[in-house]
């Protein structure tokens, strides 16, 4: 049972001795094995974790969503009555009026044919008996409360015509129709850029305060965690493993996996500018099918695991106040334990002939339309989804790129490898300009770019064991025969760090983490001069992250291969990037050294963007830069700034009127600001954000 004095006075929910197993073909799987939390009025608790330690189904097992099959002991309480023994009447009546869940996948709790006003407002009339009329007023108003601009007529669209964060909201409007005294929050973030992001956040801490509802927040990006909430509660391998107010867990863990996963996330630069080393966790979480054991769960993976530790299993117990640990040492639990702080080797090429060269590079989608369909006057321009982006790609460097939803990242990445073609511009590999369709470069073109995409499973053949992948590259770019192939294809798994056998599976049966390895053992496979990832490590957790871009630059490092890295996560841009690129619109807004734009920024959007980016530091204070709108649909061509109509620090007509001039940074020439306000006047207004 819970200890008494984990519990809050009258909680909300709590949660005991929760136990989650499922009889499967393939034997028994024990999602949750022991976890205990609770959730108060007006508290945001947090709960943290790798892939496959339970926490989606813990929150899953609070409202009664799992399968007929599960065999669930312990107790899930809201506010003292037992779920479980509810009626299935009495618990949807429960899931509709007390207890609400948001999907990380706004998408999959959409309904696609809908408009999205009649679902919220469908769920008005069913709970809450309102009429028609009552319902859309009220729809109305919850659209207006969580943010959405002109709340009339989104509701009169269809879920594919609106933006992912845009989704979101909708989702937790729906959630909070019925003014739920508990909301359960499953990753609602992922995916989302970060000023999308921030605002999401913003509105969450916002309903805690207003609607002084309990909210269990599931995530793996600790720098959320950091930002919103009241307590912590982290979960390993189905237990819960430590459980502190959110200030005391950041700056004082007392569990060694706590202590690890903290040691998993990038970090602002140290005080001489340099970057620290990511360290990572080893091994894997422990299986779901293994049977609980006498013993402590994390031990294989512990760097202070001792004899005992093998043959005891650890008490949930408490440290200090207020401050739990299942650890037989927690007093011993130091961030030291995870290895010294080394900083990051900064060793790169600076070749003086760039490996891959952009110049002027365009891609518009669609075409004019006319009045009457083939005559009349056009009337519709096409999208502008790139206009005159140019960047180089050094040697063993590595372009960083970033922005928006929207912005034109993937359109320039695709653009490079091929997949969608240029409408104009030069795009050079060395010396020989590229095709701008794939099909249309040779071998040795296509062979030199490469691509790691955001979904692993959807460019891996589900029915093919993940070797053909593999083993075709590297017999179809890297000239090996059948014997010579296998050999290298099993060479390249155990530098992804995977173990050749791997190469027999098929993708369902390995991790997310695990399919991205090898996906990137594939792009290693074709002795690539560039790599192209499109938010290869976005939807990892924090461990196998750390082992993904230490992965990436040791290989940089050994094969000087140059990297087009695009992602909407600021802080690991900043560690593996040594030039930046930020787009905007399809614009560039500024580019240059990372240390430069990243730790100076001088672009009003790029230090909006930076503001937005969650640190993993509860005591980080924000400067609370807010965009308001989203970006632009890019139809029309700009006839001034294209970031003019949000930006915070627009000057006055000259913005809507004028093309920005392109001015140099204060510490590189190589950094270029697109902006009518002069460099000296950005340097004053905007604030670093090493000092937020």
């Amino acid at each position: 049972m819970v200890a008494e004095s984990i519990k809050s006075s009258n909680p909300l929910l709590e949660v005991d001795a929760l136990s989650v197993t499922f009889e499967t073909p393939r034997g028994t799987v024990r999602a949750v094995r022991d976890a205990s939390l609770t959730v108060s009025r007006g508290e945001l608790v947090g709960l943290v974790g790798e892939s496959g330690c339970g926490k989606s189904t813990t929150a899953f097992a609070v409202v009664g969503y799992l399968a007929g099959t599960a065999r669930v002991t312990g107790s899930v309480r809201f506010e003292g009555n037992d779920i479980g023994e509810l009626s299935k009447a009495d618990l949807q009546e429960l899931r509709g009026n007390r207890i609400a869940m948001v999907y990380q996948d706004p998408a999959t709790a959409l309904n696609p044919t809908m408009r999205v006003g009649p679902q919220i407002e469908e769920v008005l009339r069913s709970h809450l008996g309102m009429d028609k009329e009552q319902a859309r007023i009220r729809t109305t108003e919850l659209f207006e409360n969580v943010g959405l601009s002109d709340p009339g007529r989104v509701g009169r669209r269809y879920p594919h015509q609106l933006s992912g964060g845009m989704q979101q909201r909708v989702v937790i409007a729906m959630a909070l129709a019925c003014e739920p005294d508990l909301l359960i929050m499953d990753e609602p973030t992922t995916g989302l850029d970060v000023t999308t992001e921030a605002t999401i956040l913003d509105l969450v801490v916002d309903l805690k305060e207003r609607v002084n509802a309990g909210i269990l927040y599931v995530s793996h990006n600790l720098g959320v965690i950091a930002r919103v909430a009241d307590r912590v509660v982290v979960m390993y391998a189905g237990q819960t493993v430590e459980q502190a107010p959110v200030r005391e867990l950041f700056k004082n863990p007392k569990h060694p996996y706590t202590a690890g996963l903290l040691s998993c996330v990038p970090q602002p630069p140290l005080e001489t500018g340099e970057i620290a080393t990511l360290k990572a966790i080893p091994g894997s979480v422990f299986a779901a099918a293994e049977q609980s054991v006498d013993s402590c769960l994390f031990v294989s993976r512990c760097p202070m695991a001792q004899e005992s530790c093998g043959t005891r299993e650890p008490p949930m117990a408490e440290v200090n106040d207020d401050h739990w640990s299942r650890c037989l040492f927690p007093k011993e639990v130091q961030a030291e334990i995870w290895g010294e702080l080394l900083v990051r080797e900064e060793d790169r090429t600076v070749s003086s002939e760039p490996v891959l060269t952009a110049n002027g590079m365009r891609r518009f989608f669609g075409r004019w339309q006319r009045k009457y369909l083939l005559f009349g006057p056009r009337v519709r321009p096409p999208v502008r989804a790139v206009t005159d982006v140019g960047f180089k790609v050094g040697k063993g460097r590595t372009l960083g790129v970033v922005g928006e939803s929207g912005s034109g990242k993937t359109t320039v990445a695709r653009g490079v490898v091929g997949l969608i073609p240029r409408d104009r511009g030069d795009l050079l590999l060395r010396d020989e300009n590229l095709a701008p369709k794939v099909e249309n470069r040779t071998t040795e073109q296509r062979s030199a770019l490469r691509m790691v995409f955001q979904n692993p499973t959807a460019s891996l053949n589900p029915m093919l064991p993940v070797r053909h992948a593999i083993v075709r590259s590297l017999r179809r770019f890297g000239g090996l025969d059948k014997i010579a192939a296998e050999e290298r294809a099993g060479q390249l798994m155990t530098a992804v760090g995977l173990d050749p056998s791997y190469l027999k599976r098929r993708p369902a049966e390995l991790s997310g983490g695990e399919q991205q390895r090898v996906a990137l053992a594939g792009a290693f496979a074709g002795n690539s001069d560039v790599i192209v990832a499109d938010e290869a490590v976005s939807a990892l957790d924090v461990s196998v992250q750390a082992q993904v871009l230490n992965l990436l630059r040791s290989h940089q490092n050994e094969e000087e291969v140059g990297y087009i890295f695009i992602s909407h996560d600021l802080g690991v841009v900043r560690y593996v990037s040594d030039d930046i690129l930020v787009l905007y619109a399809g614009h560039i807004a500024e580019s240059g050294p990372a240390e430069s734009v990243l730790g100076a920024p001088m672009h009003p959007y790029t230090e909006a963007l930076l503001s937005a980016a969650p640190v993993p530091d509860p005591d980080a204070k924000s400067s609370m830069i807010r965009l308001e709108g989203a970006v632009p649909t890019m139809r029309s061509r700009f006839t001034g700034c294209s970031f003019a109509g949000r930006c915070p620090r627009k000057i006055g007509n000259i913005c809507d009127e004028s093309e920005p001039p392109a001015r140099t940074g204060p510490l590189s020439p190589d950094h270029v600001i697109y902006c009518h306000i002069p460099v000296e006047d950005l340097a004053t207004m905007q604030v670093s954000p090493d000092a937020r």
